[in-house]
């Protein structure tokens, strides 16, 4: 069975206002996930607009979550 996305890791909570997510990632260096331009949560495509390592987390903005609100409503969801 082929995958189509690799699991890379779950959103854990929300960063700031502005929309951002920290991602608990699952690939081997924090690094990995900032390499990728483009991300799948649950059936819904996102561009990754800005992506930067925080410790052993990375801090994501998504395109179109734009508040905390919406940050907050993909927490627990796992990013491919």
């Amino acid at each position: 069975m082929k995958l189509a996305f690799i699991k890379a890791g779950e959103i854990v909570t929300t960063h700031g206002v502005k929309g951002e997510v920290k991602v608990l990632p699952w690939l081997d260096s924090p690094e990995d996930l900032c390499d990728f331009d483009r991300c799948r949560i649950g059936t819904k495509d996102y561009i990754l607009e800005q992506c930067r390592v925080q410790k052993t987390c990375n801090l994501v903005k998504l395109s179109g979550v734009d508040t905390m609100e919406a940050a907050q409503a993909l927490r627990g969801s796992v990013i491919e």
